[in-house]
């Protein structure tokens, strides 16, 4: 009886959503790391919009969880990973709020790959979030498959933290004044949290996907 009962598939648009936004993010992010401007305000409006607009995708969605009672796969796994998804877009937003505050107008370049190797995440973590409205249906989904995507970010973390670890280690040796060096250690390590969250996100479809074959 209970498997011809309706499931609510639109928290499928809801992960949708709040993935394509924390790209968004990651986009106006590593916009803004290449233009250098500290004093961009606009720039970090924007991105701040982004993370009000996650936000707002995660209050929805937790609301609509309160309000349904059969949903498409398990409750805690819809909320898990649509608070982990937001957490992407915190991390970013936290990212461009220390640069603007802590007055950043030199740019290393590894701090710059760093950000793109987020978009990157971001991309492949999206791709792989939107295949789980297909993991039944591998016949309908297009592109990449979900373990191809899942791979990718867990390629792209691992490649963040080999940047991470070679800018901490050279990081008390290039000649920065104390704080500096607390600055940017602190803006690489929110880089590396968020490219983290990708993985958590990642690892969470992984685990879902295992669920519901």
């Amino acid at each position: 009886m209970f498997g011809l009962l309706p499931k609510n598939l639109e928290f499928f648009d809801c992960f949708d959503d709040a993935a394509q936004n924390a790209l968004v993010g990651a986009r106006l992010l590593a916009e803004y790391v290449q233009r250098g401007n500290y004093a961009d305000v606009r720039a970090v409006a924007a991105i701040s919009e982004a993370e009000h607009a996650g936000d707002k995708i995660t209050h929805a969605t937790l609301d609509r969880l309160e309000r349904t009672y059969i949903t498409p796969i398990d409750r805690d796994d819809i909320h898990r990973l649509i608070t982990r998804l937001d957490d992407v877009v915190d991390s970013i937003d936290a990212i461009a709020q220390r640069m603007m505050y802590y007055k950043i107008s030199s740019i290393g370049e590894r701090f710059l790959n760093q950000c793109h190797i987020l978009v990157k995440a971001v991309r492949s973590m999206g791709a792989a979030v939107a295949g789980l409205r297909y993991m039944k249906e591998r016949h309908k989904q297009k592109g990449e498959s979900i373990e191809q995507l899942i791979i990718a970010v867990h390629a792209a973390e691992e490649e963040g933290d080999a940047i991470h670890n070679k800018f901490l280690g050279e990081l008390f040796e290039i000649g920065l004044d104390p704080f500096q060096v607390i600055k940017w250690k602190e803006l690489h390590e929110l880089v590396e949290q968020a490219i983290d969250y990708c993985d958590d996100v990642a690892c969470m479809i992984h685990g879902i996907v295992l669920k519901n074959m």
